[in-house]
């Protein structure tokens, strides 16, 4: 009787819609969906959520995780929601953190995640794996996670998991796990502020967003188990970063609590006493093991041929395990920085250094983990190859965003992105006191994410500071001059043309003949209408002194030869002019310049001298033009030019600005012949 009246009143709880009870008392199991399931891992791994932005009509497109083209741009596809039918779950955030960091994935049309959906053992077991072993890694990793004894292979089934079934799995994992969460960025070159994106529909950037990420992962995992480190070019080539002389880069990162950076080339964009100024007023470790005084220009009271102010390597202590710390520079950063800021440096090996100091870490140290800051541009894999005790590297100078690149046996090589663009998330997990597996995100910052306001605060009142004196009109212009990296790096450009023709006029009186700039050294357009010395600044950025040489047309020739030698290739050597126009064609796989024309109409006289006006970067052997080179005596002589006039600390923004304030005025704004064409490409 009593059976049956239990029975009767199952029923009955069935019918009034309550959650039924057992006969023993115990709730009902609730199915897993992907949505909770998604949260509970989000949780697990201790992950940053990553916030999307709804951008009106791309609602069905598809989201990209960045770029692997170098100086790529991150547009609205890289920061919308990935699951389109979970942007009205309150585990939206969750979901586009699990599928950011590929612990789970979209369903094949690559726009659905099917929030509702029941998830089996063998899919939630599988995610876990994936977190524990690397999402990256190639291999089975339900198979190998349940080899390595993390759970048992007969658990892989087909059978639908319940919460509270897998809110256990993942209490008992959690004793014996533990999270190291570090964060990267690289190539922030002096990008502190939003700023808008290419399509101008989002904000992008803002050290004060990176504050808030840090703030909630230190909140989560406690301040000695979060490290923020750095891969260099942080200082320089923004206006407010020129302007401060780097001062709001290490204020700024000193307020984030950077753990250490690497020195990047652009690192001795300014003096290297600058920059050695800056290290005494930093907070965390500058770290160049292979940057060194030379022999002859260490000063008296050095402790030594390497800069007390920079660090080789830093040994630091987290979730109980020692995590080894270190930096190396390209090698070649001399030949892509103004000669006299490394006049008295040199640089070590770079490739060498890394190996003495791996070994150290792991052998003298004893090391658990060992991360790379390495900036060397094309060189960071080949550091990590030949280097497998490295875990993670943070390659500085790739200007790439998206997921990691793996190497050898489950090294990861880091793209952080560049401008201040992103922060990259790498949780390195560890079970039962060892590292196995890394899940990686990477954080696009929007204003999706706050802006902590100290940090905002800060970063604002250097602007302030900057903005009374950058906004000043110096002139004016009458129509807009378009710039990107391809229009001033492989063809004709009129920005390119006005900055040639403001040296040019410059030594004017000088008796100057022609004039050729790197395009790589032109930054930014400008508006027609009132132009400020901010504008002028932003387009000419670098420290770029200017020189008066004599030469023969010879050299002036295969100075152009060298600009066109990497064309169709977008690079900073091509060669923008004035007083002249030239020519070229392929030859085969190379390129072949087949005219140069002087502006009254007759052809370069191979055997004559002309005065030509360079900038200090090319006259120091930068970017190949080591036929101009005078400044730079550990590269190869010029053999065929004469130092005229050499105007040290006076810039090419100031040849601009004089030209604007000389030749423009309100009523008659300087007139730019877009038509007008200084070089002529191969044909197509």
């Amino acid at each position: 009787m009593r059976k049956l009246l239990s029975l009767l009143l199952v029923l009955m709880l069935m019918m009034t819609g309550l959650t039924p009870l057992t006969l023993a008392g115990e709730e009902k199991p609730i199915p897993l969906s992907r949505a909770e399931a998604a949260r509970m891992l989000d949780d697990h791994f201790m992950l940053v959520d990553v916030q999307s932005l709804n951008i009106p009509t791309f609602e069905t497109t598809p989201r990209g995780l960045g770029y692997t083209a170098h100086n790529g741009a991150i547009i609205a596809a890289n920061v919308i929601p990935a699951a389109k039918d979970g942007v009205q779950k309150t585990e939206l955030a969750a979901i586009e953190t699990v599928l950011n960091a590929g612990l789970m994935a979209l369903e094949d049309d690559g726009m659905s995640f099917r929030p509702d959906k029941t998830v089996t053992a063998q899919e939630f077991y599988t995610a876990l794996a994936k977190g524990y072993l690397g999402v990256d890694v190639q291999i089975d990793h339900a198979s190998r996670a349940a080899m390595t004894g993390l759970f048992a292979a007969n658990a892989l089934t087909e059978d639908i998991m319940d919460v509270k079934t897998a809110a256990a799995i993942l209490e008992e994992l959690r004793a014996d796990t533990k999270v190291i969460a570090v964060f990267a960025t690289s190539d922030i070159h002096g990008n502190y502020i939003p700023y808008k994106s290419s399509y101008g529909q989002f904000q992008i950037g803002s050290v004060a967003r990176i504050a808030s990420i840090l703030k909630e992962a230190r909140a989560m995992l406690g301040e000695e188990n979060v490290l923020y480190v750095d891969g260099g070019d942080s200082p320089y080539n923004t206006t407010l970063a020129n302007v401060t002389n780097g001062d709001v880069s290490v204020a700024a990162l000193n307020a984030l609590g950077l753990t250490a950076t690497v020195l990047g080339n652009h690192d001795f964009d300014y003096s290297f006493k600058n920059l050695l100024r800056l290290a005494d007023s930093a907070d965390y470790a500058m770290l160049s093991a292979n940057t060194r005084y030379k022999d002859d220009k260490m000063p008296a009271d050095a402790a030594g041929v390497y800069p007390a102010q920079l660090g080789d390597a830093l040994v630091v202590e987290a979730q109980g395990l020692k995590v080894g710390i270190f930096g190396v520079t390209d090698m070649g950063s001399a030949a892509t920085t103004l000669y006299m800021n490394t006049e008295d440096i040199q640089f070590d090996d770079d490739l060498m250094t890394a190996h003495r100091l791996v070994k150290e870490l792991k052998e003298e140290e004893n090391c658990d983990v060992i991360i790379a800051l390495s900036h060397l541009h094309g060189k960071n894999a080949a550091l990590v190859e030949q280097n497998p005790e490295v875990l993670v590297s943070i390659g500085g100078g790739n200007d790439i965003a998206g997921r990691p690149t793996i190497i050898g046996d489950g090294q990861y090589l880091i793209n952080p992105g560049k401008h201040g663009e992103a922060v990259t998330q790498i949780n390195l997990i560890t079970y039962k006191g060892a590292v196995t597996g890394i899940v990686h995100n990477q954080l696009f910052l929007t204003e999706a994410y706050p802006e902590d306001p100290d940090v905002k605060s800060l970063v604002d009142t250097y602007n302030a500071q900057v903005d009374k004196e950058l906004d000043k009109t110096i002139g004016f212009l009458n129509v807009n001059l378009e710039w990107s990296a391809q229009l001033v790096r492989t063809q004709n450009s009129p920005i390119a043309n006005l900055v040639a023709d403001a040296l040019f006029d410059y030594f004017r009186a000088d008796g100057a003949h022609l004039a050729i700039v790197n395009g790589g050294g032109i930054r930014a357009p400008l508006e027609a209408g009132e132009v400020s010395l901010r504008e002028v600044t932003s387009v000419l950025p670098f420290d770029n002194n200017m020189m008066l040489v004599e030469t023969g047309g010879q050299t002036i020739w295969d100075a152009l030869q060298n600009g066109i030698s990497a064309w169709p290739e977008s690079n900073g050597k091509f060669a923008q002019v004035a007083g002249m126009t030239y020519a070229f064609e392929k030859d085969g796989e190379k390129n072949a310049l087949t005219a140069v024309t002087l502006k009254d109409g007759t052809p370069l006289d191979l055997g004559a001298r002309y005065k030509v006006v360079i900038n200090s970067f090319l006259a120091g052997g930068g970017d190949g033009y080591t036929m101009f080179n005078v400044l730079d005596e550990s590269k190869e002589s010029a053999a065929d030019v004469t130092q005229l006039v050499y105007v040290n600390k006076t810039y090419m923004r100031d040849a601009l600005e004089k030209y604007f304030r000389t030749n423009s005025s309100q009523d008659a704004p300087l007139k730019i012949d877009l038509s007008e064409n200084r070089i002529t490409l191969p044909k197509q």
